[in-house]
């Protein structure tokens, strides 16, 4: 796999990368982005037309990054978390090298990998069912 790292969000960044993804899906494909757990099927369904209609990740990684920090924002709105840095040095998964959500009882949600899985994987790795299931009452 192969994607744009240099270009990749970081913890000061991933706000204006989410506000990119509201203002591409409003412009390219007419979807209002609200910030509610619901939008994220917006997300999900423009990551399988772009998959489906047979895109490059290297033509969609911006809008990936994109669509990952949003769907983190999203995320951080509905209970409270941050973006936490990939930690330094070796990284195991790809996924690894992009900021993930930490809760505050500490659950992890890695949203930039999972919209690259959605994209290359399918709807399988949906953001929102994801979500859904982080923010469901930890046992």
């Amino acid at each position: 796999m192969h994607f744009v790292v240099d270009i990749a969000p970081v913890v000061q960044t991933v706000r204006g990368y989410a506000d990119d993804a509201i203002r591409t899906l409003r412009d390219v494909h007419g979807l209002s982005l609200d910030h509610s757990l619901e939008s994220l099927a917006h997300v999900d369904d423009v990551l399988a037309l772009s998959r489906d209609g047979g895109a490059s990740t290297d033509a969609v990684t911006r809008a990936l990054y994109a669509f990952g920090s949003y769907a983190g924002e999203v995320v951080r709105e509905q209970e409270p978390a941050r973006w936490i840095e990939p930690p330094e040095g070796d990284h195991g998964a790809w996924d690894d090298l992009f900021p993930f959500v930490r809760l505050l009882d500490g659950r992890e949600w890695r949203p930039i990998g999972l919209a690259f899985l959605a994209f290359m994987d399918g709807p399988q790795h949906s953001l929102l069912q994801s979500a859904r299931e982080l923010l469901a009452t930890p046992e």
